[in-house]
């Protein structure tokens, strides 16, 4: 990884030590990526995190998505008219959450 902080470029490169030690990152590595934090130098995040994280926001969204249309249908079954006020109170949501579902 490389890194320009204060125009210097500062090049990070993580070596396979040991099996046992390979899981632990040496002290001055350490000391390295705090300083880089400090200034506002942010190690960017692996592509496994990034993978995760869009599988979980894509479940939330099926999640939200079903209990959505759960409650427009539960609300067409009593006879009501369906608002996005009351779409949201039935499915236990956020009304701007329940907006932007009921626009798209």
């Amino acid at each position: 990884m490389e890194f320009e902080v204060f125009g210097y470029k500062i090049s990070i490169e993580k070596k396979a030590l040991k099996a046992k030690e390979s899981e632990e990152m040496p002290q001055d590595l350490r000391w390295a990526l705090e300083v880089l934090e400090k200034y506002g130098k942010k190690l960017p995040p692996s592509p496994k995190k990034i993978e995760s994280a869009k599988r979980a926001s894509k479940i939330k969204a099926d999640r939200t998505k079903e209990k959505v249309i759960n409650a427009v249908n539960l609300l067409r079954l009593q006879g009501e008219k369906i608002t996005p006020y009351k779409v949201a109170k039935t499915a236990g949501i956020s009304y701007n959450t329940a907006k932007k579902y009921l626009n798209s």
